[in-house]
């Protein structure tokens, strides 16, 4: 139930549908779902990464890598039994980091980039 409630809740606010997710009848088609919802987000997290990435300067950069590579590590913890990963855990946890990354964005591109934020290995 907990996984149709945040996909619902995706979907209002993102605005995005897949064919044959608008009402997933049994729990495979949400898995499915699930999947593209996290491969979707995958690409937007991506974006955002190369976004900022665009922005800093070397030191910061240098920082951001640091950062996401232990970034990386928590996703894989969080959200892996270390045989499958749950494709909701990863959907949530790249949302999350989406957001943080684009949060840097925007106060980069005003002049205000937080170096404190940008290496930030706080994920929860």
């Amino acid at each position: 139930m907990k996984k149709v409630i945040i996909f619902i809740l995706y979907l209002l606010f993102f605005g995005k549908t897949f064919a044959g997710c608008e009402k997933p009848s049994q729990g495979y088609d949400t898995t499915y779902c699930f999947a593209k919802l996290f491969l979707q987000s995958d690409e937007e997290l991506n974006e955002a990464y190369k976004s900022l990435s665009a922005l800093l300067n070397p030191e910061q950069k240098k920082r951001m890598i640091g950062a996401q590579r232990s970034w990386i590590k928590f996703r894989n913890a969080k959200c892996s039994d270390g045989s499958s990963i749950m494709v909701d855990c990863n959907f949530e946890v790249n949302k999350n980091r989406t957001k943080f990354l684009l949060d840097r964005v925007t106060e980069c591109k005003i002049g205000a980039c937080k170096n404190d934020l940008i290496g930030s290995e706080s994920f929860d």
